[in-house]
């Protein structure tokens, strides 16, 4: 049950950081070539709300197999404690997966639905758009201390 729970952790990880990566090293770079902005707006809301469905499982089964990884490879509790190497990457990476995931909310169902008929929201969404990728890459790095034995 482990190795399910790791595969799919690390699959829904390519998955929703791969998609974040694709928006703004590929998507983003192509609406630039596009001279009308209603078709620019058009073009990411389409992938933008089809990458979010997806995006939302991959959140889910993220935080589903996390803890169940956790709990079940460091069974001994007092390793979590900030005051431990292993604890505070922990408490980082939680830190880091709790902020994420409130963003990612505020930006999918608040800010980035209402960016197709404003510019300056569309500002915001890709402000938004753009931590939660730096926020992912952090939480990566945090998961390869962890693997490793902390900080």
């Amino acid at each position: 049950m482990l190795k399910i729970a790791l595969f799919l952790h690390v699959l829904s990880a390519i998955f929703w950081i791969g998609g974040m990566l694709f928006l703004v090293a590929v998507i983003a770079p192509y609406l630039k070539t596009l001279s009308d902005p209603k078709a620019k707006s058009q073009i990411f809301q389409v992938v933008g709300k089809q990458y979010r469905k997806w995006g939302w499982v991959a959140i889910i089964t993220l935080l589903v197999t996390g803890p169940f990884m956790l709990l079940t490879m460091y069974p001994d509790y007092s390793i979590y404690s900030p005051s431990t190497g292993f604890g505070l990457a922990l408490t980082i990476k939680l830190a880091l997966v709790t902020i994420i995931v409130l963003s990612s909310f505020v930006h999918d169902f608040f800010i980035g639905p209402k960016a197709r008929n404003s510019p300056k929201i569309s500002s915001i969404a890709r402000v938004f758009g753009r931590a939660n990728l730096i926020i992912a890459l952090a939480i990566v790095v945090f998961a390869v201390f962890l693997r490793f034995g902390g900080i």
